[in-house]
């Protein structure tokens, strides 16, 4: 027969706070199933541990949504594992019980299930988890041994992030999991988003950053071509992964899964091949113009900061950590210095080409209009400050000082109750004063009467 309503509410209490109890019991529960997390969290093979990944991953997409309140089932009509629905639960037991027919609960199965589920996805988190520091013990471990030395064993290969690297997209049946694993961000839980964010990072930025750059830059190289290979899935996804609404809860536009695919972004972006791709003809309107029409709107700060952000990588050419060191007057070796060229060549390139597109129709018009928000104004300002004074944009610049309406929409910024706004704005109207060749400029009445 079925449970009675107080055994049902307590195996519902025990499912919902058994956590809880654990808590106050003083039992800390451990990173993956009980049966797998000893041998995950000492386990150092990244093959093993990235076949487990696809493994659970699999099981992850294939397993049925699972079900939900109290099923009856008819062993003589229905098959065996299939769940009536709620609403049917007390008409079921009706006819069941008037036929002399066997009535059953599937909340054992859906129980078991929902237990199966849990243990892949904590099996899943714990060897993305276990990946992640392996490659950052790996690192740190280098990072000592030449700041030791003071020399750098160019004969060293990372066996770690070189295996990692190979085992995600060389092996054939793993070989799009990385794509699939962004693609899929909301179907995992909150500390496998941030391993996953955190492999895919450190894969692309590991041969670009730090005193022993040189010995992981094959690995970062060989990564970024994998991207680029993939570019529609993977870069196409996190541009998209923007347009998420202005709220916190989980899903499919869940905010910190916005986040962590606009820092996936940022680090593809440090790689010429990736950022030039982006920025083409054929992909500028769909990858780029979203962030200016859109994205850099949104309501909600965080959404927005940024995607401000990566506008800016992606309008000058440099991250922030290349922007913080050429602040504090730390200059790179000559591979850097001349990589920082060349992608400033490339934002600058675009620039030009796209003027009319980025900044008449969508900087001037959208930006830094009295529309916009308070952050988006003045972050648009500082960008469009540091695009003007960078020595490869003085065709851009040139255009832009030689424009009235540039000129009266930088006045009325002058205006603006902020003064915050209008230091940043002040900063963009000294380049009109240097300017030799003023342009002639009829004030509006607004203007000249405030």
């Amino acid at each position: 027969p079925p449970p009675s309503s107080q055994h049902r509410r307590k195996m519902l209490e025990n499912q919902a706070f058994g956590w809880l109890k654990n808590a106050i019991k003083g039992s800390t529960p451990s990173i993956g199933s009980p049966s797998n997390a000893a041998a995950i969290s000492g386990c150092c093979d990244p093959a093993v541990l990235v076949t487990g990944v696809a493994l659970d991953f699999s099981a992850a997409l294939n397993a049925p949504p699972a079900a939900t309140g109290v099923h009856t089932v008819s062993s003589s009509n229905v098959a065996p594992g299939a769940a009536v629905p709620s609403s049917n639960v007390a008409a079921t037991s009706a006819q069941n019980s008037g036929a002399g027919l066997s009535v059953v609960t599937a909340e054992a199965m859906v129980g078991s299930a929902a237990s199966n589920d849990q243990d892949q996805l904590a099996d899943l988190t714990a060897r993305l988890d276990r990946i992640k520091t392996l490659l950052y013990e790996e690192r740190s471990a280098s990072s000592n041994a030449v700041s030791q030395s003071g020399s750098i064993n160019l004969n060293w290969i990372p066996a770690i992030a070189t295996g990692v690297f190979k085992n995600f997209t060389t092996e054939s049946d793993v070989e799009e999991l990385m794509p699939k694993l962004i693609q899929n961000l909301p179907l995992l839980p909150f500390e496998a988003r941030k391993s996953v964010s955190a492999i895919f990072n450190y894969l692309l930025v590991c041969g670009l950053d730090g005193v022993d750059a040189q010995q992981f830059a094959s690995v970062s190289t060989a990564f970024s071509k994998y991207v680029c290979e993939r570019a529609d899935g993977i870069i196409g996804h996190l541009v998209r992964a923007h347009d998420c609404k202005p709220t916190s809860e989980g899903g499919p536009g869940c905010v910190d899964i916005t986040l962590l695919c606009g820092s996936m972004l940022r680090s593809s972006l440090r790689h010429a091949s990736i950022y030039q791709w982006m920025l083409s003809d054929g992909n500028c309107e769909r990858l780029v113009y979203p962030f200016l029409d859109s994205y850099v709107h949104n309501p909600n700060f965080d959404v927005s900061s940024d995607a401000l952000e990566t506008v800016r990588v992606m309008f000058t050419g440099v991250t922030g950590s290349n922007a913080a060191a050429a602040a504090a007057g730390v200059v790179g070796d000559q591979a850097s210095e001349e990589n920082k060229q060349l992608m400033e060549g490339i934002a600058s390139d675009f620039l030009n080409r796209k003027y009319a597109d980025v900044i008449d129709e969508r900087v001037n018009k959208r930006c830094l209009s009295s529309e916009a928000n308070y952050m988006t104004r003045r972050m648009t300002l500082q960008l469009l400050s540091s695009i003007l004074l960078n020595r490869a944009n003085y065709n851009v610049m040139m255009l832009y000082i030689s424009s009235s309406q540039n000129l009266v929409t930088i006045l009325f910024l002058l205006r603006d109750p902020s003064p915050h706004i209008t230091l940043d704005a002040f900063q963009v109207f000294k380049i009109f004063v240097a300017n030799p060749n003023k342009v002639i400029l009829i004030l509006p009445d607004q203007l000249v009467c405030a």
